[in-house]
This record gives structure tokens, C-alpha cells and sequence, in this order.
């Protein structure tokens, strides 16, 4: 691989790392997002824990970390698998960031942000579904779980190349692992008290 392109991807882990929720808790609530709530670094824990003004701030801000990415990946480099990674780069950053101690979040609003990028057709329709599914069992993992299978189908029956479907599925369960990881440590850090 070519040097421009490891500095697109480690740009990308950096943009992916920025704590969106733990400045925005930190400057309106003086507090550790990490420390309140479910413990998560994300926009629904800010949304429940911190209020709305301060969910929406962090979920668009995370939006954008993977949004960002992919766009700066286009205009660097003309291959498609470098923008693919790029997107995997800044989601893996904001689920294990840099700047705290490798202690993210879930990365869906940043996974959201990179496949608005790569499919946006099909997760306008994706985002619909999630809000029709989300109104009618008032169930956020359900709605999710919902979106992502939509999402995989979509991507086929719209004519996606492989690679891109193969990704999208490589990159779905990433959220049930990291939301592992960290319930494995809130019961930790409970058990410790």
C-alpha cells in the first residue's frame, strides 16, 4: 500500500477517535459520559443521561466523524477499496480512540455516517424503516437489528458490488461486539466497588 494511502486510513482513525460525547457531557455537565448512564460513549447514552440538545450535538458530531472520513478518502485517493477502509478506520477509532485510552463507543452513529456516504439511497430507505420499526415496538435494538438486515438486503437487490456487500456484513456485527465488550466492563467496574 501505498504511503498517501496509510495516511488517509491513520487520518481516518484519528477523525473516528475524536470523544464527541465526552467533551460535549464533559462541557455541559462537568461529567465522564463513561461514568453515567450505561457507561457508553455515544449519542443515545448522552441523549438519556446528559438531555436531547446534547444527544443530538454528539449523534451528528459522530455522524459526521464517518461521513468525513469517507469523503476525505475520495478526494485523496481514486480506490475504492482505500474509501472502504478509510470508513472501517474511523469507526474503529471511535469505538477504541487514541485520546482515551482505547475506550469508545458502540459506532453506530459513526457506522451511520460512513454507509450514508457509500449507499445513500439505500439508507434513506434503511432510516425509515428504523424510525416506522422504532415507533411501532418502541425497541431501539430491535429497530436496529431491523435496519441492519434491511440494509444487507437492499444492498444486493440494488445491484452493489460484492466487495461492498461483504463489508457491510463484515462490519454489522462489530456493534454487538463492542456493546459486549463494554457491558463486559460495567460489570466489571461494578463487581470492583
Amino acid at each position: 500500500m501505498e504511503k498517501q494511502a496509510w495516511e488517509i486510513l491513520l487520518a481516518a482513525y484519528l477523525l473516528g477517535s475524536f470523544p464527541s460525547a465526552y467533551l460535549v457531557t464533559h462541557l455541559i455537565r462537568h461529567k465522564d459520559i463513561r461514568k453515567i448512564g450505561d457507561g457508553n460513549m455515544g449519542a443515545k447514552n448522552t441523549l438519556m443521561s446528559v438531555g436531547i440538545l446534547a444527544g443530538i450535538i454528539v449523534g451528528v458530531l459522530d455522524l459526521a466523524k464517518g461521513a468525513l472520513a469517507v469523503a476525505l478518502a475520495r478526494y485523496f485517493s481514486s480506490t475504492d477499496e482505500i474509501v472502504l477502509l478509510a470508513g472501517a478506520c474511523a469507526i474503529l477509532g471511535h469505538d477504541f480512540p487514541l485520546f482515551l485510552r482505547f475506550k469508545g463507543g458502540q459506532g453506530m452513529a459513526t457506522m451511520a455516517g460512513v454507509f450514508i456516504m457509500l449507499f445513500p439511497l439505500q439508507m434513506a430507505l434503511v432510516l425509515c424503516a428504523l424510525i416506522f420499526t422504532l415507533l411501532l415496538f418502541h425497541n431501539w435494538d430491535l429497530s436496529c437489528a431491523v435496519a441492519c438486515v434491511l440494509l444487507v438486503v437492499l444492498l444486493w437487490l440494488m445491484g452493489q458490488p460484492p466487495r461492498r456487500i461483504i463489508y457491510t456484513i463484515l462490519l454489522l456485527p462489530t456493534l454487538g461486539v463492542t456493546k459486549l465488550i463494554q457491558a463486559l466492563h460495567t460489570r466489571d467496574a461494578m463487581a470492583n466497588r
